[in-house]
């Protein structure tokens, strides 16, 4: 037994020896020549990264008649002071609804009364128009269907004389300076509140073209 465990012992520290003496890797080793060095190729971060930055500016349009109005209250909320501009965004076909001009500004204050009674809010009475002084503003559509279909409104709760009429208004858009994500997430919000508006990333110091 004694010569057997002695014999193992002999051939373990041999085959340590081997080992240690054995080639070592050389660093300069060259690659296998299946990898092929020279194809490989990295990709350029661009192509797999996505644009997570804020746009320079965010465009918020184009409005006319009382949407305009009620965009301008909307987007006042927000708060956003020197970092918001309005500009006009071209011209467009609008269909007037409207009480013609009246002789005079107590004529039309008398009307006015009248459209308070019949539970009329929204009116502007125009001032200082060689053309259309005295006239009261009762609501601005895109399409002449939905004019119609106001002005028989008007016509059912008592507001006779209304008519429509023709006219090009310039659009108005808001331009936000710079906006936060919080702000973008606002401005999508605001958005769905006002079918057909448009809201779009641009870059600051341009204008839109008419279109």
């Amino acid at each position: 037994m004694k010569a057997l465990f002695f014999l193992l012992l002999f051939v373990n520290v041999v085959f340590a020896l081997y080992i240690q003496s054995g080639p070592k890797p050389s660093r300069n080793t060259p690659l296998p020549a299946e990898i092929h060095p020279e194809k490989i190729r990295l990709l350029p971060i661009t192509e797999t990264a996505p644009a997570l930055a804020a746009p320079a500016c965010l465009e918020w349009g184009g409005f006319i008649g009382t949407d305009l109005q009620r965009a301008e209250a909307a987007i006042a909320k927000l708060q956003l002071d020197d970092n918001l501009d309005r500009h006009t965004v071209g011209e467009v076909a609008a269909y007037w609804v409207h009480i013609p001009p009246l002789k005079t500004k107590n004529d039309a204050d008398k009307k006015i009364d009248q459209l308070k009674k019949l539970g009329v809010v929204n009116y502007f009475l125009i001032q200082d128009s060689a053309e259309w002084n005295n006239a009261i503003s009762l609501d601005i559509f895109r399409s002449e269907e939905a004019a119609r279909k106001f002005l028989a409104e008007m016509k059912g709760r008592g507001i006779r004389s209304a008519v429509i009429g023709e006219r090009s208004l310039k659009q108005v858009a808001f331009v936000v300076h710079k906006p936060s994500e919080e702000i973008i997430d606002k401005m999508i919000r605001l958005k769905q509140g006002f079918p057909g508006s448009e809201l779009k990333a641009r870059e600051c110091g341009t204008t839109t073209p008419p279109p």
